[in-house]
């Protein structure tokens, strides 16, 4: 007996496997005048160096003040190279403001931009290596940045990312300073704890990140199903309603689309809608392929106590009409969002921790 494509699916996607017990933490950055990003845990300043320990090592290691640009600890607290070079009593009383004051956190991401050192209050939509979308906090409109005009990205959960070196900015890095602390909050409240000492170890990051790209193979899957003419109604109907369960709530979707003048244009769609969009397809068979999937660095775990990452792969759609000939065609590379969610589950009478993959939005790199 032949088995449904979409059943063999299904198998494919119900696996599962156990969690370990550690403990991960949040790193102080240095940045330095020679563009070097120094990350450990900053035990004292004394005799003109700031003294570190760096991850899983326990020598401590020093760098000179003088050549120290900026440092952001662990509560995204930001103290100057130039604080630093200030009279005694003034540098103390930088060096404790930025050791004792509240979590530095907001409601919201923040953009720091390069030109005019602009600060934006936003909600990040979706990232990927190129550009940032995202809704401002004021208007609520939707728009997209290019991230070759970003300086500077400090996100809801605590972390921040430099997209250029700082130095570019190292004469106005006080504004900056300034600037940053205007558009967050001051939440006087103790940083969060992971909702519980629960990670997973290297190999079973390893499982799950498996189980990840094998999600987006079953995605491109139900993608032909959906739009495959020879099935029912009912049957593409299943097939969206599994498809939809392989995503994080809201998840949306970037493709691409030519209009009658010919332009490709990119539009954003929540997944549910996209996929009842194919099924409605124009095209008398359609063909979807990803390919050359791979992990754009490890997933990490987040203060939620999840973790996350990005895939990236090669989206090859073709549509055909009745006589077998292309109507239309492109590759466009992705980037897929991964969440590996914990939750908890009664066994036996006994409450255990398990963990689930799903996907999130997924945009597009570029258009081949």
């Amino acid at each position: 007996m032949k088995t449904h494509p979409l059943i063999i699916i299904l198998l494919l996607l119900t696996s599962c496997w156990g969690v370990s017990i550690s403990s991960t933490f949040a790193q102080d950055h240095i940045y330095t005048k020679d563009n070097q990003v120094l990350k450990g845990n900053i035990i004292n300043f004394n005799n003109g160096e700031v003294e570190f320990t760096q991850e899983k090592e326990s020598d401590i290691l020093t760098q000179k003040i003088s050549n120290i640009l900026l440092i952001i600890n662990r509560k995204g607290n930001i103290l100057l190279g130039e604080e630093l070079a200030q009279e005694p009593e003034e540098r103390a009383n930088a060096i404790n403001d930025f050791k004792n004051s509240p979590k530095l956190t907001s409601k919201y991401d923040l953009l720091v931009y390069k030109q005019a050192i602009d600060v934006v209050r936003c909600n990040i939509t979706y990232e990927s290596n190129d550009i940032v979308n995202f809704k401002t906090i004021k208007t609520n409109d939707s728009q997209t940045e290019n991230k070759k005009d970003l300086l500077l990205i400090l996100y809801v959960n605590g972390n921040h990312k430099f997209l250029a070196s700082p130095n570019e900015l190292a004469d106005n890095l006080k504004i900056l300073k300034k600037k940053i602390i205007e558009k967050a909050d001051i939440v006087a409240t103790a940083e969060p704890a992971l909702p519980s000492t629960i990670t997973l170890s290297p190999s079973e990051i390893q499982s799950y990140r498996k189980k990840a790209e094998l999600k987006v193979d079953g995605f491109s899957e139900f993608l032909n199903l959906i739009a495959n003419k020879e099935l029912s109604s009912e049957e593409k109907d299943k097939a969206i309603e599994q498809a939809i369960k392989l995503f994080t709530p809201n998840a949306t979707i970037q493709v691409s689309l030519r209009k009658p003048d010919g332009n490709i244009v990119v539009v954003t769609r929540k997944i549910e809608e996209y996929l009842k969009r194919l099924k409605l397809s124009p095209y008398s068979s359609v063909k979807i392929d990803w390919t050359d999937i791979q992990y754009v660095g490890n997933l990490q775990q987040e203060k939620d106590g999840n973790y996350y990452g990005v895939i990236t792969g090669e989206q090859r759609f073709s549509g055909y009409d009745k006589k077998g000939n292309v109507k239309y065609s492109d590759i466009v590379k992705k980037d897929v969002k991964v969440m590996v969610k914990s939750y908890k589950k009664i066994i036996d009478a006994n409450e255990n921790s398990q963990w689930e993959v799903f996907l999130g939005n997924i945009g597009i790199v570029e258009q081949k």
